[in-house]
């Protein structure tokens, strides 16, 4: 069944869990104020200038025709972009991924939130052309599209290397970088203030007027992802994921997954699975 890219699941301020399945648009693309994610493996091409996209709470700079591979579960955003940079992306479910008998140590990297950067041969640019067209329009050329994908990430996983962030980060982002790499611990606003020395309600309004959402929302979405991930890659049970996600309790793990990703965690894991 198609997908909507436009559906959202859940609102509470900004867009948390969209549904984009197998996708591909080229637009010019405004800097985002909110941060999203969506379960899919995504491929963002800036054409025509730099791009800046924040992964997970890290700040990357890809050149002109730079390709980034990464799991659209985590929170994710273009930040910034030179003018009239046209950006072009694609979307894999996570699901179809999973089924392609790709490098281990490739989509581990992916699932632990890794992103992976390469240079886009033209080739790459004028198949992701093609499959703005061919997704939807005919069951042949749709599973066209998803094969010449599945080559891409597996020529991806062979001469892709791992992106730093490029520049320092500013205030929010150096908020979200400590949330989305302490989200398993106990947090509170207070915790995530003192990494930018400010006032904890001046950092909470700072994360909000930069992220779309609240520090506490964010939180949430890094908990999330990494319940999925863990649903996905073990067969520890739901409490168990539940507290390494980061979650206090079960009930509460349960009423937020189930409110982000729309189904509960069991028929999430078979669905996956």
């Amino acid at each position: 069944m198609a997908r909507d890219p436009s559906r959202i699941l859940a609102d509470n301020g900004g867009p948390l869990h969209e549904v984009f399945g197998l996708a591909c648009g080229l637009s010019l693309v405004p800097a985002m104020r909110r941060a999203h994610r969506h379960d899919d493996v995504e491929l963002v091409l800036p054409r025509g200038g730099a791009a800046v996209l924040e992964h997970a709470g890290a700040r990357h700079e890809l050149a002109d025709r730079r390709c980034a591979v990464f799991r659209a579960g985590l929170p994710h955003r273009v930040a910034d972009h030179e003018p009239g940079v046209t950006m072009a992306w694609a979307t894999v479910p996570l699901a179809d991924v999973l089924t392609w008998s790709l490098p281990a140590a490739f989509v581990g990297s992916l699932l632990r939130g890794g992103l992976l950067v390469f240079d886009a041969p033209p080739a790459l640019e004028s198949a992701m052309d093609s499959w703005q067209h061919d997704i939807g329009a005919s069951p042949a050329l749709t599973r066209a599209a998803r094969l010449e994908a599945q080559a891409w990430l597996l020529r991806a996983a062979a001469i892709g290397d791992a992106s730093a962030p490029g520049r320092a980060p500013d205030a929010a982002t150096a908020m979200a970088s400590h949330v989305a790499t302490h989200f398993r611990e106990p947090l509170a606003v207070a915790d995530v203030a003192a990494v930018v020395h400010l006032h904890p309600s001046t950092a909470a309004t700072v994360f909000r007027r930069e992220m779309g959402v609240t520090i506490g929302e964010y939180l949430a979405q890094c908990r999330v992802a990494e319940a999925q991930r863990l649903l996905i890659s073990t067969d520890e049970t739901t409490s168990t994921v539940a507290l390494r996600a980061g979650f206090g309790s079960t009930s509460r793990f349960y009423e937020r997954f189930v409110r982000d990703v729309g189904v509960p965690p069991a028929a999430y894991r078979r669905a996956m699975r």
